[in-house]
C-alpha cells in the first residue's frame, strides 16, 4: 500500500461546489474531469451521474455514493480540525474517502479488481433517479454504499419507506345536509386506520422492525362546485412489512385516491458475509472495536438491493447526526481514519473466479 500524504484538498474542493438535488450537473461534470486528471476513466451518464472506474479486473467493487445534497448553505471553512460545509458528511465525505482509498492501493493490491465509483444524483429526494439508472446497467460483486457511519462502524441495515399522497373530492354540499361529512374527515379516517394498524404491529417489535407513519402535510379547500382534502403520508417500514398492504389500507376508505410516490423495502445484512468480515478485520487492525448499526432512514442501497443481490453494507467517515443540519462538518482525523479502513478493506476483498 502506498504512503499517504494527509490532505483534504480534494474533499474541500468537492464541498465547495454546490450540488443540491436536481442541480448536480455542473458538479458532476467537474468531478468527472477531476477524476480523469487523477487517472480514473470517468464520464457523466444520461441522468447526470458521475461514473468512474479504475482497474480492469473481473471482480467489480461498486463504491455507491451520491453527489447531491439537501438545500441550504453552510459556509465552507476549517476550524478546530473540522471541515464545515454542506455535503461534508452527507455524503461527499464518503466519496472523497472512496477515491483516496482506491488510489492508495499498489498494483498488486488492485490486481483482479475493478473499482466502480458511482456518484448518483437525486438521492435526497423521493425518486432516487440516479440509483435507479445505475442498478440496471452494472452488476457488481460487492457494494459499499457511501453514507456516514463513523470510521469504526458499519451500517448493516436501513428501514424501508412508503410515501404517498391522498386526495378526496366531492360535490359541494351544505354542511347542514343530512349525512354530510367533510372531505377532511375521509382522509382522517384513512390516516386513523393506518395509524391503528401500525400501533398494533409495533407493540411487540423492536424499532428496526416497526412501521413508523407520519402525516407530513394536510390541506383542504373548495371550488365553486367541489370540496377537497389532500394529505401526504410517510411510513418508515421494517423488513417484514408489505408496502402494498399499507397503501391498500390508506385506499380502503371509499372515495380516497392514493398516489404512491415511493415504496422501498428495508434492507439488511447479517454482518457475516465477506464484505462485513473484511470491514470488521480492518477496523480491529486499527485497534478499534467495530460497531454495527441499523438506521431508521433510507439510502441508495434500498434502491439497488433487489437487483444487486451481492454482499452490501454502508460505510463512511462522519457523524450522521450532522446530516442536513446548519452546522454540518467532518472531523479531519476521522476522514483520514476512514480512508485507512477503506483501503485495507479493498485489499482484503477476494477476487472472483
Amino acid at each position: 500500500m502506498r504512503a499517504r500524504e494527509k490532505t483534504i484538498e480534494f474533499l474541500q474542493w468537492m464541498v465547495e461546489q454546490p450540488s443540491p438535488s436536481h442541480h448536480e450537473q455542473a458538479f458532476s461534470r467537474a468531478l468527472a474531469e477531476r477524476l480523469g486528471q487523477r487517472g480514473w476513466r470517468a464520464h457523466t451518464d444520461e441522468v447526470g451521474n458521475t461514473i468512474a472506474t479504475l482497474g480492469d479486473g473481473d471482480t467489480c467493487i461498486a463504491l455507491l455514493g451520491h453527489i447531491d445534497t439537501v438545500p441550504g448553505e453552510v459556509p465552507v471553512r476549517i476550524e478546530d480540525g473540522r471541515l464545515y460545509g454542506r455535503g461534508a458528511v452527507d455524503a461527499k465525505g464518503a466519496i472523497g474517502a472512496f477515491v483516496e482509498a482506491v488510489e492508495l492501493l499498489d498494483e498488486s493490491e488492485r490486481a483482479g479488481k475493478q473499482f466502480l465509483l458511482l456518484g448518483c444524483v437525486e438521492e435526497e429526494v423521493a425518486i432516487t433517479r440516479g440509483a435507479f439508472h445505475v442498478r440496471e446497467r452494472y452488476r457488481p460483486d460487492f457494494v459499499i454504499n457511501g453514507e456516514p457511519s463513523g470510521a469504526h462502524a458499519l451500517t448493516i441495515g436501513y428501514k424501508g419507506l412508503v410515501r404517498a399522497e391522498l386526495e378526496y373530492r366531492a360535490s359541494l354540499r351544505h354542511t347542514a345536509s343530512r349525512d354530510y361529512r367533510a372531505a377532511a374527515e375521509h382522509l382522517v379516517e384513512a390516516w386513523s386506520t393506518l395509524r391503528a394498524r401500525c400501533d398494533e404491529w409495533n407493540r411487540v417489535r423492536p424499532l428496526f422492525e416497526q412501521d413508523l407513519p407520519s402525516l407530513t402535510s394536510f390541506q383542504t379547500g373548495t371550488t365553486e362546485t367541489e370540496e377537497w382534502a389532500r394529505a401526504s403520508v410517510n411510513i418508515r417500514t421494517g423488513p417484514d412489512t408489505d408496502g402494498e398492504r399499507l397503501l391498500s389500507l390508506l385506499g380502503g376508505v371509499p372515495g380516497v385516491d392514493v398516489k404512491a410516490l415511493s415504496n422501498k423495502g428495508a434492507v439488511s445484512t447479517d454482518g457475516n458475509d465477506e464484505l462485513s468480515r473484511a470491514f470488521k478485520k480492518a477496523i480491529r487492525e486499527r485497534g478499534a472495536r467495530p460497531t454495527l448499526r441499523l438506521k431508521t432512514g433510507t439510502s441508495d442501497w434500498n434502491t439497488v438491493a433487489r437487483a444487486w443481490r451481492v454482499p452490501t453494507l454502508a460505510y463512511g467517515p462522519g457523524d450522521s447526526s450532522l446530516d442536513h443540519t446548519p452546522h454540518e462538518h467532518i472531523r479531519l482525523d476521522e476522514y483520514e481514519e476512514g480512508i485507512a479502513v477503506l483501503a485495507r478493506v479493498l485489499t482484503l476483498l477476494p477476487t472472483r473466479p
